[in-house]
């Protein structure tokens, strides 16, 4: 049987089921610009995307999505 398929093939035939645990989204503050970043780690997040209307805002190399941020939250 062949089996065709867009999914790498760790993903298709892994052990893991990837969709037992959603990624975890949180909205944070970044220098006054609004984030909605994916929690990778208890002090990192990856950027998923701008939530602000300022069009500067996107020129930002250090906030663009896909970038890995380390923060300290506040308890």
């Amino acid at each position: 049987m062949t089996f065709w398929s867009i999914l790498p093939e760790e993903l298709v035939f892994s052990t893991n089921n990837f969709l037992d645990s959603p990624p975890l989204y949180e909205e944070i503050q970044c220098n006054n610009i609004k984030l909605l970043v994916e929690k990778i780690g208890p002090t990192q997040c990856k950027v998923s995307r701008l939530l602000t209307t300022n069009p500067q805002d996107y020129l930002h190399p250090d906030i663009q999505p896909g970038k890995i941020l380390t923060y300290k939250p506040i308890l």
